[in-house]
């Protein structure tokens, strides 16, 4: 049984009590090793290293709380049962304040003390498995994992590494798809909260008369279909950091009680009169431009520097090529690995389209243009054909000199795009196509992103 991997030291002064109790738990199939003092249960912690403590309250020299006191520091993780044959509401409140995981008066059942036992493994149990989630989680979104050569996310990063541990409310900005959420959950996971709950909420996905209940939370028969009390995610995030993402979508009105909210750090239910204090780091998100919305009477001015007390812009991916073929090698490795397939490689004709392409969705579509091209590739090798028309430059790319002016491509791209209309106009006839650019085939290629063939 899972208790057979269980350690669990039992304290009591009275020598036949400890010993009862150690065989008790021992054939239930834990290892139980019986004490009669709190100095002996300390150094026995130091060199066992046990899952549980169950001590008798009330001993001769150090009693069971301030055996409790000694463990707290020793090993604050380990849960404590108390057992005493004086038991009362003021003892039981006073163990449970001090951290005891449970409390149970003699006399007992063999039933109920096994039954208290397991409950506290398994309690310890999911704590451990909780720690080492949080743990991945942290590593997993750790400024280390981020990819970035280039240097404007890098500089964004160095301030990420300097305000993480701050309490600052940060406003990120930046186009959809630039990974806003991402470097959301890193200041998190860098911050003394990363142990307390990263609470991520879209305030465009959330009906606007939603929006408040889900924030702020109700009581029950606040509206219709308040069937029961319900917390709102300010008091789910206690303690950590709460994501306000596309934040420039939020009603006028909602604004204003989110500002009260920040300023008193207090938060009242939907249909209560009482308020409860609230402790969260708030980090949002916009890709709009705030400061025009303020202008345009959308944003309320005062919320916008609550909010932006930081500033990061997060540079569109077009605004950072030099990022995208690390980025392209992460992508193709996780999505091998969703796949269950080898990582294949990526040919140069692919990597020409990849690197040309301006990337109007940023991260977020190109790692739904790699995914897609690892379930596509029939072999070891992703080329162009295993990419979207609109990248590979089997449709015509070129619209109107606008259209470019919009897009802010740059001059080799618009090269790039022209000379690929050009190149579709004719058949696809390279020869022709330089002919008529009036250049040659190698500036052909060169323009194209494709290498030289003979």
């Amino acid at each position: 049984m899972d208790g057979e991997r269980n350690t669990i030291i039992v304290v009591d002064d009275d020598g036949e009590m400890a010993n009862f109790l150690a065989e008790i738990l021992s054939a239930a199939g834990y290892r139980a090793l019986a004490v009669t003092s709190g100095s002996e249960a300390l150094n026995l912690v130091r060199r066992e290293h046990p899952d549980l403590v169950i001590s008798d309250l009330r001993m001769v020299g150090m009693n069971g709380h301030q055996l409790q006191a000694e463990l707290k520091r020793l090993a604050p993780n380990l849960p404590v049962i108390i057992i005493t044959a004086f038991g009362s509401i003021q003892t039981a409140v006073e163990s449970m304040k001090m951290g005891a995981f449970d409390y149970i008066t003699k006399p007992f059942s063999n039933d109920e003390l096994l039954l208290v036992v397991a409950r506290a493994l398994e309690d310890r149990s999911l704590r451990q498995e909780i720690r080492r989630l949080r743990g991945e989680l942290a590593h997993s979104y750790g400024l280390e994992n981020i990819i970035a050569v280039s240097r404007k996310m890098t500089e964004v990063l160095e301030v990420v590494g300097q305000i993480g541990d701050s309490t600052a409310s940060v406003l990120l900005s930046g186009e959809s798809g630039t990974g806003k959420e991402l470097i959301a959950r890193a200041l998190h996971f860098r911050s003394r909260r990363q142990q307390a709950p990263f609470v991520p909420v879209n305030c465009a996905a959330i009906p606007d008369n939603l929006l408040e209940s889900e924030l702020f939370g109700h009581v029950k028969g606040a509206f219709t279909d308040a069937r029961q009390a319900k917390p709102g995610l300010f008091q789910t995030a206690r303690g950590g950091t709460l994501f306000l993402d596309e934040i420039g979508e939020m009603p006028l009105l909602l604004q204003a009680k989110l500002l009260r909210v920040i300023e008193d750090k207090r938060v009242r239910p939907v249909g209560s009169i009482e308020e409860t204090p609230v402790d969260v780091r708030i980090v949002s998100a916009t890709n709009a431009d705030l400061e025009e919305a303020i202008k345009a009477g959308k944003f309320r001015a005062d919320l916008y520097y609550r909010l932006a007390t930081v500033t990061l812009v997060l540079p569109p991916l077009r605004e950072r090529p030099e990022d995208i073929l690390p980025l392209v090698k992460h992508f193709l490795a996780r999505a091998s690995a969703e796949a269950g397939r080898a990582v294949p490689e990526i040919g140069p004709d692919a990597i020409g389209c990849l690197t040309h392409y301006s990337w109007p969705g940023n991260i977020r579509e190109l790692q739904n243009v790699i995914s897609r091209a690892v379930i596509l590739c029939r072999n070891d090798r992703i080329t162009r054909n295993d990419l979207p028309a609109k990248l590979a430059g089997r449709e015509t790319p070129w619209v109107t000199v606008d259209d470019a002016v919009n897009r802010r491509l740059t001059m080799d791209q618009l090269e790039r795009e022209y000379a690929r209309a050009i190149l579709a106009a004719v058949g696809g006839n390279k020869s022709e196509a330089a002919a008529v650019l009036g250049i040659d085939r190698k500036t052909l290629y060169r323009k194209l992103g494709e290498p030289e063939t003979n």
